[in-house]
C-alpha cells in the first residue's frame, strides 16, 4: 500500500518525492535531459530521474487527488495528466502561435537528429524568422524578441523549452526546445493551427489584391 511504502523510504527521498510532486503539479512536465546553466552543459534530470525509480508510487499518490503520470522512456518525458480534465493550461493567441511553430521547427529538426530525446536548440532571431517564412500573424504587434519574450517565458516555466542564455527582456534568449513539446500539443491541434493561419493570410491576400485593383496610379 502507498502508505507503508511511503513510510520505508529515507529522509532524503521523502524530501525527493514532495519536491518531484510540487514539480509536476507546477510546471506539468520533467524531461530528463535539461541545459545546467551553472555547468553550461545538458545533463540528466535528477527529478526524473527519481521520478522513474519511484514512478508507481508517484502515480499511486498522484491517483488520491484525480492525476496520473505518464512516461515516455523514448523522448525522456514525464508528463502530468488530470484524470477529468481539469488541469487544461489556456494559452494566450501569441503563445498558442510560438507554441505552434516551435512544434514546426522541433518535427523539421529532429529528423536530422541521431537521439530521440534531443532538445533542439534555437534562438529567438532564428524563431522569428521561421515566424516571419510561415506568415504567423502577430496582429496589432511588431514581432521582436521582446514581444514575444512574455510567451517564451511562459514556455519555459512549463518545461517545453529551456533556456540557456540571453534575457527574455532583451529579446535575444536562446533555448532548447523539449520533447516535452509533443505533449504540450497534439497534431489535431497542430493542424487546426495550420488551416486558421492559411485563411487569415488567404484572407489577407484578398483585401491586398482589392485595395490594388481599385488604388490610383
Amino acid at each position: 500500500m502507498f502508505e507503508e511504502e511511503f513510510l520505508s523510504l529515507t529522509n532524503s527521498d521523502k524530501s525527493n518525492f514532495a519536491n518531484v510532486i510540487n514539480h509536476l503539479l507546477t510546471h506539468s512536465f520533467i524531461v530528463r535531459d535539461v541545459f545546467d546553466t551553472k555547468e553550461k552543459i545538458v545533463k540528466l534530470n535528477p527529478y526524473y530521474r527519481f521520478a522513474e525509480r519511484k514512478f508507481d508510487l508517484i502515480n499511486d499518490y498522484l491517483n488520491y487527488i484525480g492525476y496520473s503520470i505518464e512516461k515516455d522512456i523514448l523522448l525522456g518525458v514525464i508528463s502530468l495528466n488530470n484524470i477529468y480534465s481539469e488541469n487544461r493550461f489556456k494559452l494566450d493567441r501569441e503563445t498558442s502561435l510560438v507554441l505552434y511553430v516551435l512544434r514546426l521547427i522541433y518535427e523539421s529538426e529532429k529528423t536530422d537528429s541521431s537521439q530521440a530525446n534531443a532538445g533542439i536548440y534555437i534562438t529567438t532571431s532564428a524563431l522569428i524568422k521561421t515566424m516571419l517564412e510561415f506568415n504567423v500573424p502577430f496582429q496589432g504587434k511588431r514581432l521582436t524578441g521582446r514581444s514575444i519574450a512574455k510567451s517564451l517565458r511562459l514556455l519555459a516555466n512549463r518545461n517545453i523549452i529551456n533556456k540557456v542564455s540571453g534575457s527574455y527582456d532583451e529579446g535575444n534568449v536562446s533555448f532548447y526546445i523539449l520533447p516535452s513539446i509533443v505533449y504540450a500539443i497534439d497534431n489535431n491541434k497542430i493542424q487546426a493551427m495550420a488551416d486558421a493561419i492559411s485563411r487569415i493570410n488567404e484572407e489577407k491576400e484578398k483585401v491586398d489584391l482589392t485595395k490594388f485593383q481599385g488604388g490610383d496610379f
